[in-house]
């Protein structure tokens, strides 16, 4: 398990350099415009996305199931997707205000839901036999691809179009290599794989809308400039939570399902510890350090995204202290919680971020970190209700994590 979680770590570190070294290169060619432009299309894939697979990546894993059953629900779920969203570009694309070329763009894009809706049903296999290595260079692989692809068709001339392109490509090649890397696939049962399926659907649909709302909103009430310039302070804001707790999702989930009370408790709250630890301090990091690193790495049209990236940067270490209370209701099989979680956070944070395009993209950034601060409290209050995590053991599990932020942002502060 240990060496299964490093692979997972340096996949998502060698993901987090292409992609920063990728957007090095793409800002200086691209201008606010284009990236939002792309940012709509991620957005649209990223919902649609959700139902790819019908929940087979998650379900599948359980032992017994049906492989083969699995792949065709998967494989027909991504045709149906892409081709859904294809036909819908025209109604999206008018849900956005209607930015020019963006229907195209989201029917280029639409493809990549069928290679999504392909691998899910290998990348399961590979999660069941703890293959993580494996899956990891297929990670790897479609991380260089799409940096790769990025920098390549943007030099080209290609603009929003050469991202999107890119986008394609990576989720084909990834596909082939983790079918390649995959065990055999096996009979079994396969009786309620379908709707089991969709309940993961619907948790998912919840928590995809919950997490583009606020580049919705942008996109549609301030334009694509804007949603280039909040897409482009997010993306470094959001670095380490986005890479860091899906590792967690993965590897920490199967080793607290094992486990029982105060055992399950110790195990999350050592859990909460490193999560705070690997998240907070970098976002101190960055608060403190982006105005002069915008400036040092990117042409001057970037600035005006710096007082968002800071307000991000607060709700990205609220999400490190949260410590992602969801694996531990999953853990306790309180699926239902883990929905309602999702369906009453979506409304929030619609509400909030529609009130922030009032103040431009800072003020939506600003909401935001206002709401993840308050939603740490409530997890954390729920918690304590549904598996009894004490107050001062949290507390505790956070200080290093906390301490680390406060010291880094304060040396920052200083120096700068």
């Amino acid at each position: 398990m240990r060496e299964g979680v490093a692979w997972l770590l340096v996949a998502r570190g060698l993901t987090v350099a292409a992609q920063i070294g990728a957007l090095l290169v793409v800002a200086r060619h691209l201008g606010p415009g284009d990236l939002g432009l792309a940012g709509m299309v991620t957005v649209a894939v990223g919902i649609a996305g959700v139902a790819a697979d019908l929940g087979m990546e998650t379900i599948a894993v359980r032992p017994r199931v049906d492989d083969v059953q699995a792949m065709w629900i998967s494989t027909r779920a991504g045709l149906l997707c892409a081709f859904a969203l294809a036909l819908l570009a025209p109604f999206v694309s008018r849900a956005f205000r209607s930015p020019e070329g963006l229907p195209y763009l989201l029917g280029t894009g639409s493809a990549g839901l069928i290679f999504t809706g392909f691998a899910a049903p290998a990348r399961a296999r590979l999660r069941r036999a703890l293959e993580f290595r494996r899956l990891a260079q297929s990670d790897i692989a479609r991380a260089l691809v799409a940096a790769g692809g990025a920098v390549s068709f943007v030099l080209a001339g290609y603009g929003a179009w050469g991202l999107v392109f890119a986008d394609v490509v990576a989720g084909a090649v990834a596909a082939a290599l983790v079918w390649l890397l995959a065990p055999a696939m096996r009979r079994g049962s396969g009786g309620g794989l379908a709707r089991d399926g969709l309940r993961i659907v619907g948790t998912r649909l919840f928590d995809a809308c919950f997490a583009q709302a606020d580049r919705f909103l942008v996109g549609r009430r301030l334009g694509e400039a804007a949603l280039g310039l909040y897409g482009f302070a997010w993306r470094h804001a959001m670095l380490a939570p986005t890479h860091v707790l899906p590792v967690a999702d993965q590897a920490a989930l199967p080793a607290l399902a094992r486990l029982k009370g105060d055992n399950l408790v110790r195990a999350y709250l050592s859990l909460t510890r490193w999560l705070a630890l690997a998240i907070v301090p970098f976002a101190a990091l960055l608060w403190a350090a982006a105005p002069w690193l915008v400036d040092a790495l990117y042409p001057g049209r970037w600035q005006e995204a710096v007082p968002a990236m800071r307000a991000l940067c607060v709700t990205a270490a609220a999400m490190g202290l949260n410590s992602d209370p969801g694996i531990l209701w999953l853990a306790l099989g309180r699926t239902r919680l883990r929905l309602w979680w999702s369906v009453a956070n979506l409304p929030v944070v619609a509400v909030v971020a529609w009130i922030g395009t009032r103040y431009g993209i800072a003020g939506v950034a600003y909401a935001l970190a206002v709401r993840s601060l308050l939603a740490t409290v409530a997890g954390q209050l729920i918690s304590r209700r549904v598996a009894g995590v004490p107050h001062l053991g949290y507390v505790r599990a956070l200080a290093p994590g906390a301490a680390a932020g406060a010291l880094v942002s304060g040396l920052l502060a200083l120096a700068t």
